[in-house]
């Protein structure tokens, strides 16, 4: 193995654990907000259903 090498991969994975600190809150609250959406559009639905009748 070369010299440096070892500290090569410490750097790479330091990096993309920085990226997955701020990245997987975001994916977390837009999966809960598309949850919500969903919710909001399914009880819209029977809503409408209910007063067309």
């Amino acid at each position: 193995m070369r010299p440096g090498t070892f500290d090569l991969l410490i750097l790479v994975f330091i990096l993309l654990g920085l990226q997955a600190w701020w990245i997987i809150p975001i994916i977390i609250k837009n999966n809960k907000l598309n949850k919500r959406g969903s919710d909001l559009r399914e009880e819209i639905k029977q809503l409408e259903r209910l007063y067309k009748k």
